[in-house]
């Protein structure tokens, strides 16, 4: 397979040279492949970063750190790609009400761009751990099984708003 000028690399980097191989020896951020047919498959991004509906470039994990800032969220793991606004699921500190991790939202919102913001959000059944698969070893959320918990409960939340 020949690659065109258009895969040639970022500006200021050296150009990728796959020879056909999978999509992650290409620096464009996605990962993928080809099939044996020619077809592009994306499969997601390198980077935690996602892209809203309207376009917009989110690092969910600076979301999280606002919310986190928060006396009342312990965790969280922040949701928007390809959608219209940002969904959460929060995991409230022990002793904290549903009203103190809404006020806790509310103030995280007040110091983050329109884009960034957290319009629905979602109690956690349980803290991310090591053990039940939602975070790494070195404490970091894993979005891929979050997300794969709380998918149905993410769409009744799109849902709910376009209702």
């Amino acid at each position: 397979m020949k690659v065109g000028s258009l895969f040639s690399g970022y500006l200021g980097e050296p150009g990728a040279d796959p020879g056909g191989g999978p999509l992650e020896e290409w620096a464009t951020g996605d990962l993928g492949y080809l099939d044996p047919d020619g077809y592009l498959y994306l499969t997601g991004r390198k980077r935690h970063v996602f892209i809203t509906s309207f376009g917009r470039n989110v690092a969910p994990e600076w979301v999280e750190c606002e919310l986190q800032a928060q006396p009342a969220i312990a965790q969280s793991a922040v949701f928007g790609e390809a959608r219209p606004f940002n969904v959460a699921v929060i995991v409230p500190r022990p002793g904290c009400t549903p009203a103190a991790v809404e006020r806790a939202v509310t103030a995280a919102n007040a110091g983050l761009p329109d884009y960034a913001r957290v319009r629905r959000y979602l109690l956690a059944a349980q803290s991310f751990s090591i053990t039940n698969g939602m975070l790494t070893g070195t404490g970091r959320v894993r979005r891929e099984q979050v997300g794969q918990q709380y998918r149905q409960a993410f769409e009744a939340l799109y849902c709910e708003e376009t209702s």
